[in-house]
């Protein structure tokens, strides 16, 4: 039962193990098992946290042949109950980073074993995250947020639509869907901890069946970065596509997600400062994030694609004709664009960005 680079508990109460391992599965981290520390020895330096049954350091389980790794902070003393004064000095006395008694330590213990779920296993894939930047005000990168995620959600039936631009006037206005009931981002800006996805998922409005995140219209309240790295985290671990509107891009919460992306579409609006400033744009970007380029009719002064690739350095991905039409729909409020030219914008996009439904 033991594997190394997970969580590691050591113990041989049975009713313990049981207890932890309920925590964990609730956590969706695999646990490996050792009935003592001398099973134990082989793997307690490369485990990312060691949980370790109080009652092991009051028996000869060998736990004085263990490295200097006793008393790092990647320790935890875990009981079901500690009654004896003497145990808890003993405990305190070893280092350990916290002393978590079941059940009513379970919610500390699902948010530490959480932190270990963010180191990324060999076997799995990232969630795939695209950011939707526009290099200039009024690019329509939200639009193309919105037809992105609502593409491949008729595609694959997942996806989930996050509006990260709190000066956008929330996306959930543009498509219709300010009325439906369902967290925003105020209800969420209070988190500190790892957010379990499913929960988060029933409490998202969903607009014609997609899960959209936005902003609530009349709140003031905002979420900082940590609560972002969260909710995004969850978001991943369901395993769908994620489209981040984050407008132009620009604080450190959107910092926070491009960390998590893959790609980044860039919206370009075929107008000479809108160049001038997606190349600056581009500059800025993680060097690990793919850039898919994706101009914007009208081209007032006659830029062409070929323009954009030579002036930027990076290939246009797609052209996205001039809609008069959609301009009167976002006024309104509408569904997401699903025309014929915006279909095959994004499935240029999806194609460019290797992106495969979960």
């Amino acid at each position: 039962m033991v594997y190394p680079q997970r969580p590691l508990l050591v113990t041989s109460d049975a009713g313990l193990m049981d207890a932890i391992m309920a925590v964990a599965r609730e956590a969706q981290v695999d646990v490996s098992v050792a009935s003592d520390a001398r099973a134990a020895a082989p793997y307690w330096a490369s485990a990312p946290l060691v949980l370790l049954d109080a009652v092991q350091l009051t028996s000869d389980s060998g736990l004085d042949g263990l490295p200097a790794s006793v008393g790092s902070p990647g320790l935890v003393i875990v009981s079901r109950s500690i009654d004896d004064p003497e145990v808890w000095r003993q405990l305190t006395n070893v280092g350990a980073e916290r002393v978590v008694e079941l059940p009513h330590g379970a919610p500390w213990l699902f948010d530490r074993l959480g932190q270990c779920e963010q180191l990324p296993r060999p076997s799995e894939s990232s969630c795939d995250v695209i950011a939707v930047i526009g290099a200039v005000g009024g690019a329509g990168a939200t639009s193309v947020a919105a037809a992105l995620a609502r593409h491949l959600h008729e595609r694959s039936g997942s996806g989930v639509l996050v509006d990260l631009d709190p000066t956008g006037g929330g996306i959930d206005l543009l498509v219709g869907g300010e009325t439906c009931s369902g967290a925003r981002w105020d209800e969420l800006a209070g988190i500190s901890g790892r957010v379990d996805e499913r929960v988060l998922m029933q409490a998202l409005p969903m607009i014609a069946e997609l899960p959209v995140l936005s902003w609530a219209p009349m709140s003031d309240v905002e979420p900082d970065v940590v609560a972002v790295e969260h909710v995004i985290d969850a978001l991943c671990r369901r395993r769908g596509l994620v489209v981040v509107d984050l407008g132009r891009g620009v604080d450190a919460r959107s910092s926070a997600v491009l960390t998590r992306a893959a790609q980044a579409v860039v919206v370009v609006p075929m107008r000479v400062r809108a160049v001038a400033a997606a190349r600056r744009l581009l500059a800025r970007l993680p060097p690990h994030i793919q850039p898919l380029v994706l101009a914007r009719e009208p081209a007032p002064g006659g830029l062409k694609a070929a323009d954009l690739t030579a002036a930027l350095g990076v290939p246009v991905v797609a052209t996205l004709p001039d809609d008069r039409r959609r301009a009167a729909i976002e006024e309104l409020g509408g569904p997401a664009p699903q025309s014929a030219a915006w279909r095959r914008v994004c499935e240029a996009l999806l194609e460019a960005g290797d992106v495969r439904a979960a």
